[in-house]
């Protein structure tokens, strides 16, 4: 965890992030885009995807655009007047505070390559997605308050009046970050505006948007969605998706680009296999980014024959876990841990 909770951006400048090979790969990986690389069109670019509809499978680390990641909440968007907004700190701290939007800007910005992903995410769902976090590291904040030995959770709330809760260890981790940018931008009311927590390794569930309150108890709280069953702890299980093809498509026989993602949360994808049909499980290639925050892009060149096949793909993580339970449906439910069950599809070669 130390030094990698956020993409280091040694190998790309601020500004060029990311490009693949052609914008069209992208728009597979859940509405991912070509982040401005300022390279023109044909310089290092693939060509125009073929009649059939595939595409190569993209060369570098893919970001979501804003207006394509997912969206969840229990209830409405709330409207946040920024120069009214306030955060509050408070609980079994020595110091309570309480922020203004211009107070939260002020700290030293910090900029992050993470992936979010919904705990209700079914198998094969895009409830996922990599976007650039600004904001600033919450570590400076829970030093100026001064936590006191007795708390054992942090309490959330946000404009909406969502709440939830997480043990201490989860907000005291390194790479916490209170967020008011995505992409570059400010954050779009859908998104959290004026601010929204990240915690490295859990679900979306645990991390507010729109927050307005943080308060350290000693006393077990169960939020909105802990109250209907969810996980309590919801931290990201090793899962994987197959982006291309798509499930029931019609392909041509001979050389198939199959590709998609992989994500653990703490964790770093190790491996990477694709299977066919009762074959044997084989190794894709890998494309990682700095961090395990950061998810994984996998990629598989299978010569396809004529017929009826299931692909599967399954993940393993630096802890040795291996994906391992078949989903038994289309998009099965993730209910109430997320999931970790195999993708697989199906589709037709002629």
């Amino acid at each position: 965890m130390d030094g990698g909770q956020e993409e280091s951006m040694t190998s790309m400048t601020r500004r060029t992030f990311l490009k693949v090979a052609g914008a069209t790969g992208a728009a597979l990986l859940a509405g991912c885009r070509v982040a401005d690389s300022g390279v023109a069109v044909g310089e290092g670019a693939a060509s125009a995807p073929p009649a059939t509809g595939l595409v190569p499978a993209p060369v570098e680390i893919l970001i979501t655009p804003s207006g394509s990641l997912y969206t969840q909440s229990y209830g409405r968007v709330p409207s946040v007047v920024g120069h009214d907004w306030r955060l509050r700190v408070h609980g079994l701290v020595r110091q309570q505070r309480t922020l203004s939007l211009d107070e939260v800007r002020a700290y030293p910005k910090v900029e992050a390559m993470r992936t979010l992903e919904c705990i209700g995410n079914p198998v094969g769902g895009s409830l996922i997605g990599n976007v650039v976090w600004g904001g600033f590291d919450a570590a400076a904040l829970w030093e100026e308050v001064g936590i006191l030995p007795g708390a054992r959770r942090a309490r959330f709330e946000a404009e909406d009046d969502y709440t939830t809760s997480v043990e201490l260890s989860w907000i005291t981790q390194p790479g916490v970050l209170l967020v008011y940018e995505i992409n570059g931008e400010p954050l779009p009311p859908e998104h959290g505006y004026p601010v929204r927590l990240l915690m490295p390794g859990l679900y979306g569930q645990k991390m507010p948007k729109w927050i307005r309150d943080i308060e350290f108890i000693d006393f077990d709280h169960r939020g909105y969605w802990e109250s209907r069953g969810w996980s309590d702890v919801a931290s990201v299980q090793t899962n994987s998706i197959i982006r291309q093809p798509e499930g029931l498509a019609r392909l041509p026989a001979g050389s198939v680009p199959v590709f998609g993602v992989a994500f653990a949360g703490l964790r770093r994808i190790a491996r990477l296999e694709v299977r066919v049909d009762d074959g044997e499980w084989r190794p894709a290639e890998l494309l990682q980014g700095d961090s395990p925050l950061v998810w994984t892009q996998w990629a598989f060149d299978w010569r396809a024959d004529s017929g009826r096949h299931r692909i599967a793909v399954r993940a393993t993580d630096d802890t040795g876990f291996v994906q391992s339970t078949e989903s038994d449906s289309v998009l099965s439910s993730a209910f109430p841990d997320g999931t970790s069950d195999i993708h697989g599809i199906v589709v037709t070669v002629a």
